[in-house]
């Protein structure tokens, strides 16, 4: 089992700004530390944790919120994540006790003033690990939000990492050892820690993702009333009909036998019934995505396709746009299954299956923007075979590997999609 863990140090603290000793007491983030917490969680904006867990101290906790918010998981509390304990040298100034912190600081032992000595901080580093280990699945990002003097002795203690050798070539380089905001990575892998990145500032922090394939799978929403009696549907929404209820039941059945890690589908009501239909024999529930949404279509939203077809090619061909009319350009849709498909890929595992449940011509606009694959060719391509290139509860798939997308599989209806698969 192979897990990464992002140790993050909170931000910079009215104690760390004053120059007082802080472990075991608290003080809050000033404004910079906020500003530094921001901009750990900027640096961090690509990695998908599964978890995240803090130090109960205030400091920790707040910086842990403003990295997670706009995540799906929230931070846990976790006392063994807590800062080395200096004893009576809590918040004392730096300059009041310069001989006794000095030494202190040397050894890592401050149990001669009241605090932990190394070995309780390694026993306590290792047992707090161990049990997050315990909770964690293969391949899990976990995200610890901490402090300056737990990165230390994880790095000596667990990684072992020459501390004395780090602080020279900090010096050197005119670098903080342990900056606020500072981002450490490191690996367990089969009983053994390895360090990947000795903590640096947020604007020096490179994240390299992991090597992997993922498997995505997008079906279309199954047949509504708008699609029923022919009309534009884009932001616009209509019900399922009785026979896109009977697609989708076939998509799901097509699809029944993968394992999906996970599920994201449009937030418009018509994708999120289609995605429960299909998962009702899944262990797991869709989750609504607004960059999944159909391209808005603006005041053309509704209208009845056959009396508008020459306007809607050109509208549609070479390239999208219903931005003069109150609804989007081909950049604006661009945009947003970029960032749909950069949460995908960064979320998911190596060798993992996805499913996404949207919308046909977002489907399109996917197709010309990941593999050239423009809307008129196909359209000629697919009426000569007299088949349709979206088709209600059709599924397409495209594969994730190396930095690339590899289209599999067109959309075709389940039907095509049980006979090929």
């Amino acid at each position: 089992m192979k897990i990464t863990f992002y140790l993050v140090r909170h931000g910079e603290t009215l104690f760390n700004h004053l120059g007082r000793m802080q472990g075991s007491c608290d003080s809050p983030l000033t404004e910079r530390g906020i500003a530094q917490a921001h901009e750990t969680s900027n640096r961090l904006n690509d990695v998908w944790f599964d978890h995240i867990y803090s130090s109960p101290s205030e400091r920790a906790w707040n910086t842990a919120d403003i990295i997670a918010k706009d995540r799906e998981i929230r931070p846990v509390l976790l006392s063994g994540l807590h800062e080395m304990n200096f004893g009576r040298l809590e918040a004392a100034r730096h300059t009041a006790h310069v001989e006794e912190i000095r030494q202190c600081r040397e050894s890592l032992d401050y149990s001669s003033a009241g605090g932990e000595s190394p070995a309780m901080m390694e026993t306590r580093i290792r047992k707090t690990l161990q049990t997050i280990i315990d909770e964690a699945e293969d391949g899990d990002r976990i995200l610890l939000v901490g402090h300056g003097m737990y990165q230390i002795c994880t790095m000596k203690y667990l990684l072992g990492v020459d501390i004395d050798a780090l602080h020279q070539e900090c010096i050197t380089a005119g670098r903080s050892m342990i900056p606020n905001g500072g981002i450490m990575v490191f690996t367990y892998e089969d009983g053994e820690y390895q360090i990947q990145q000795v903590p640096v500032e947020p604007k020096n922090f490179v994240y390299k993702m992991e090597e992997k394939t993922v498997h995505l799978y997008y079906v279309r929403h199954g047949e509504t009333l708008f699609n029923h009696y022919n009309r534009m549907q884009g932001r616009s929404d209509s019900p399922l009909t009785a026979q896109g209820i009977e697609q989708v039941k076939l998509s799901g059945k097509a699809l029944h036998n993968i394992d999906f890690a996970f599920t994201y589908c449009s937030t418009a009501e018509r994708a999120r019934d289609t995605a429960a239909y299909i998962l009702e024999s899944h262990d797991i529930a869709a989750i609504p995505n607004q960059d999944l949404r159909e391209i808005n279509f603006g005041t053309y939203e509704a209208r009845v396709r056959d009396a508008i077809m020459d306007e809607l090619y050109e509208r549609f061909n070479p390239r999208v746009d219903f931005s003069d009319v109150g609804g989007e350009s081909e950049e604006q849709v661009v945009e947003r299954i970029d960032r749909i498909l950069k949460l995908v890929v960064s979320r998911a595992k190596d060798g993992e299956n996805v499913l996404l449940i949207a919308h046909g011509s977002l489907y399109m606009t996917l197709l010309k923007h990941l593999f050239n694959i423009y809307r008129a060719d196909l359209t000629e391509q697919k009426k000569a075979e007299g088949k349709h290139i979206m088709p209600n509860g059709g599924i397409a798939k495209f594969t994730y590997s190396h930095g690339t997308y590899h289209l599999e599989q067109l959309m075709i209806t389940p039907e095509e999609f049980m006979e090929v698969k």
